[in-house]
C-alpha cells in the first residue's frame, strides 16, 4: 500500500470513529445512539411502527426525510435481513423512543432495498439513520385504525366532492364506483378495452384548485396501457368508459386514488379527491 494509500485509509478510519463517538454496538455490530428512551414494551417482529425518519450519506446528503413529505411512513417490522439492520435497531426501541443507528450501505442496498448501491454513495461507508418511533400496533390494530379512519374520510370527501361541484356548476355523470366526470368535448364512438395503450394529455389538481402535474408543461401526452394496474383505478376506469377524442372533467375520489397514501413530497396529501382535465388523444390496440 502507498504512502498516499495509507493516508487516505487512516483519515476515513478517523472520521468514521468521529461520527461514532457516542454510539454503542449491539451484540449483532448495529452502532447505535438512542436519545429518549421509554419503558413501554420492545418493538417486536410482526408489530406496525409509524416512525418519523430521515436518512443520510456519510457526506450529509438527506436520502429521505419524513418531516419534508409531511407524513411519517408505516412499516411492518420483520426478521433483519442482515447482521445490524434498521430491524435490529428498532427491537431496541419502545413506543415514543428516538435513536440514531449507523447501516452499512453496501449490506443495506444488497439485502434489504435489493438493487445495486448508487455510485454516489461510496463503497463501505455508513448510512446515518435517525429515527423516532411515534406509535407501535399489532396489525389487528392497524387495520381497525385504517378502516375507521377511511370511514370518517370518505364520509367527509362525499361532502367536499358535492361542495366542488355546486360552487363550479358542473353537471356530472357517477358511475357505480363514485368516478365523475363532465364531457366538455364529444369524441368518437372508439373505445380502449383492457390491454390497449392510450394516449392521453391531462392536467390534475386538488379540489383548493392546487395544480400537482401536467402532460402540458412537458408539451407532450403520456401513454400508458389501461386495465392493467399501471395507473390509479379511477385512471383506469375513466380511459375505458371515455372514448378517443373525448374532452372532460374527471372526478376521482381517493379510494380510486392514492387512498391514505400522500404522494409527491405532500403535493397530493392523504385522502385527496383527484380532479383532472383531460384530452383522450388516440389509443393503440393492443396486438
Amino acid at each position: 500500500m502507498t504512502r498516499r494509500l495509507l493516508i487516505a485509509a487512516a483519515v476515513a478510519v478517523t472520521l468514521f470513529q468521529a461520527c461514532s463517538d457516542g454510539f454503542k454496538t449491539s451484540d449483532d455490530g448495529l452502532q447505535y445512539q438512542i436519545h429518549t428512551e421509554n419503558s413501554g414494551e420492545k418493538i417486536k417482529v410482526g408489530d406496525v411502527v409509524t416512525l418519523q425518519m430521515v436518512y443520510r450519506t456519510d457526506s450529509d446528503s438527506v436520502l429521505f426525510d419524513t418531516y419534508k413529505m409531511g407524513q411519517p411512513v408505516k412499516l411492518m417490522v420483520t426478521e433483519p435481513t442482515f447482521r445490524g439492520d434498521l430491524m435490529s435497531g428498532l427491537s431496541l426501541l419502545s413506543e415514543k423512543d428516538s435513536a440514531t443507528f449507523l447501516l452499512n450501505a453496501d449490506s443495506l442496498f444488497e439485502k434489504t432495498f435489493n438493487f445495486p448501491r448508487p455510485e454516489f454513495i461510496r463503497a463501505g461507508s455508513y448510512l446515518t439513520f435517525i429515527v423516532k418511533v411515534d406509535k407501535v400496533q399489532s396489525k389487528e390494530q392497524l387495520e381497525t385504525e385504517m378502516k375507521a379512519e377511511a370511514e370518517k374520510q370518505s364520509a367527509l370527501e362525499s361532502v367536499n366532492i358535492a361542495k366542488y361541484i355546486a360552487d363550479n356548476k358542473l353537471t356530472t355523470t357517477k358511475t357505480a364506483s363514485g368516478l365523475q366526470y363532465v364531457i366538455t368535448k364529444q369524441g368518437g364512438a372508439d373505445k380502449a378495452v383492457a390491454g390497449d395503450t392510450v394516449v392521453v394529455h391531462y392536467t390534475g389538481k386538488l379540489l383548493n384548485g392546487n395544480k400537482f402535474d401536467s402532460s402540458l408543461d412537458n408539451g407532450k401526452p403520456i401513454e400508458f396501457p389501461v386495465g392493467q394496474g399501471m395507473v390509479i383505478k379511477g385512471w383506469d376506469e375513466a380511459f375505458t368508459t371515455l372514448t378517443k377524442g373525448t374532452k372532460a372533467t374527471v372526478i376521482i375520489p381517493s379510494a380510486l386514488g392514492y387512498g391514505p397514501s400522500a404522494v409527491g413530497n405532500g403535493a397530493i396529501p392523504a385522502f385527496s379527491t383527484l380532479v383532472f382535465d383531460v384530452e383522450f388523444v388516440n389509443i393503440k390496440k393492443a396486438k
